[in-house]
């Protein structure tokens, strides 16, 4: 296998695997803050635990050795398969017995869909041939750039991301009171803007798989919780009569920014790393 298809293939298990320690560290938060008894932490958590760390630990080391492929293949072999399992017996059993519809939650699907695609890509890979590196690589000079200047609008936006909700969460105002943002929202813009930075800085030399590994992960949880988030929205308000304040509506919208800018920047630092 290419080493460029190599990094590639791993830097997306690193992807994967940011996407399942973020939803355990959601649900351990959730249980650690919910009332008594109301928060039952079920087996499956510990399994985005499981999921999370093996994915990301395996991305890493498959960087570096190519025997490490036949590992990865299992790894998302099994993947997609607890993704497919949880999307039916936790989604699709449940929203069959209800009276009235729910919003469908896209991102096990989403992320069942991108675990087979990676799997294709592992599959794949070994039938590619490397190719010659030219002399001329002054090319990728712009991409690494325009990496870097989305990564940058990025890091912006989760700075006053972060400092608008952390300064509503402690705030007396209930006419603006969140009902779906989270402090968890305001640690990872935190984490996020210095991931951009970071990102942002080295786009002047060389950008790594791993923080690109790294930044197509947050990409993938910031829209699809943008996703989730709009559509429980509009589910509230037409079933529940539930009005929102204009300053959560505000932190939806720079989230999304925020997704945007990382996937754009993760693809045009694929593309200088080509």
């Amino acid at each position: 296998m290419p080493s460029k298809w190599r990094g590639i293939c791993a830097s997306l298990l690193i992807a994967l695997g940011v996407t399942q320690l973020y939803s355990f560290t959601s649900a351990v938060i959730g249980y650690f803050t919910a009332e008594e008894n109301s928060f039952v932490f079920v087996w499956n958590y510990w399994m985005l635990l499981l999921f999370g760390l093996g994915l990301f630990i395996v991305g890493f080391i498959f960087m570096r050795k190519e025997n490490f492929r036949v590992i990865s293949i299992v790894l998302v072999a099994c993947f997609v398969l607890f993704q497919g399992f949880s999307v039916y017996y936790y989604q699709l059993r449940i929203l069959a017995k209800l009276e009235y519809a729910q919003p469908f939650e896209w991102s096990g699907t989403l992320l069942c869909i991108a675990g087979v695609l990676v799997l294709i890509a592992l599959l794949v890979g070994p039938k590619f041939q490397a190719k010659e590196v030219t002399t001329d690589q002054a090319w990728k000079t712009k991409w690494r750039y325009a990496a870097g200047l989305f990564s940058l609008l990025g890091a912006v936006t989760s700075i006053y991301a972060a400092v608008t909700i952390f300064k509503q969460l402690h705030s007396d105002n209930i006419k603006e009171g969140y009902l779906f943002t989270t402090s968890l929202d305001g640690y990872f813009a935190c984490f996020m803007a210095v991931v951009f930075l970071l990102v942002a800085v080295l786009a002047w030399r060389k950008v790594s798989y791993l923080l690109i590994g790294i930044l197509m992960g947050a990409a993938f949880i910031l829209l699809t919780n943008y996703l989730s988030v709009t559509s429980w929205i509009d589910f509230a308000k037409e079933n529940l009569a539930i009005t929102f304040g204009s300053n959560e509506r505000k932190v939806f919208g720079m989230q999304f920014l925020m997704g945007a800018s990382a996937f754009i920047s993760s693809i045009f630092a694929y593309i200088a790393k080509k």
